[in-house]
Order: C-alpha cells, then sequence, then structure tokens
C-alpha cells in the first residue's frame, strides 16, 4: 500500500516523537534500571514505532524497535540488555537529532543527542 505524502509525514512524526520517547526512556533506565514504568513505557513506544516503520519502510528503524521489544520484554536484568543496545542508542538518537529535538538534558552534537553536561539531573 502506497502511502501519501501527508501521510508520510503524519508516519515520521509520530515515530519522531516515540523516537524522543523511547531514548529518553533507554537514558533514565541506565540511570535506574529497576523503574518498571519506564520499562512499561519504553516496549511500549518501541512497540507503536514497529508498526509505523512498516509503513514508512524503514527497515532500519523497524528492526531496531523490533530488537527493543523482543530484547526488553519480561526482562529483569535491564542493565545488560542497555549495554548491548549501543546501536539502537544511535539509531534513535539520529532520527531524534534529525529533527533537532532532543530530550531535557541532552544536546544535540555532530547529529546526535548526548547528555548535556551543563544539565544537573535532580533525583
Amino acid at each position: 500500500m502506497e502511502l501519501s505524502q501527508k501521510h508520510q509525514e503524519i508516519f515520521r512524526s509520530e515515530c519522531n516523537v516515540l523516537s524522543q520517547a523511547v531514548l529518553g526512556s533507554l537514558l533514565k533506565l541506565a540511570e535506574n534500571p529497576r523503574d518498571s514504568q519506564e520499562l512499561s513505557k519504553l516496549v511500549q513506544s518501541a512497540d507503536t514505532i514497529m508498526g509505523g516503520a512498516r509503513f514508512l519502510d524503514d527497515k532500519k528503524l523497524e528492526q531496531s524497535a523490533t530488537d527493543i521489544v523482543k530484547s526488553f520484554t519480561g526482562t529483569k536484568d535491564v542493565r545488560k540488555k542497555i549495554e548491548k543496545f549501543g546501536a539502537a542508542f544511535e539509531q534513535f538518537g539520529l532520527l531524534v537529532g534529525n529533527s533537532g529535538a532532543c530530550p531535557k538534558g541532552y544536546v544535540l552534537k555532530d547529529g546526535k543527542c548526548v547528555l548535556d553536561i551543563r544539565y544537573k539531573v535532580k533525583n
């Protein structure tokens, strides 16, 4: 099924917003791997991206989202999973970075969202 330009833009926009959520969740889980709500948010966002990426025929984004859903669903050891996801960090960071938007506490550098060392996270 061929999508109109308007529908492609809608799916791209949704995937971008959800990619920000995925990137933010991965970063938060790296700091607090026991946050079950954040883990649920990560899996749900990645699952929704899978569908949008299929419509857009973006195989790389679809695979990254699929990998996250498969790896993080039902996991107990989030730290080990996060260590394996350098490529997913980069994929979602690039998508977010290409739109010029990074999650709070991060800045765009060389086309990627990186931790803003000037930003202090409050616990």
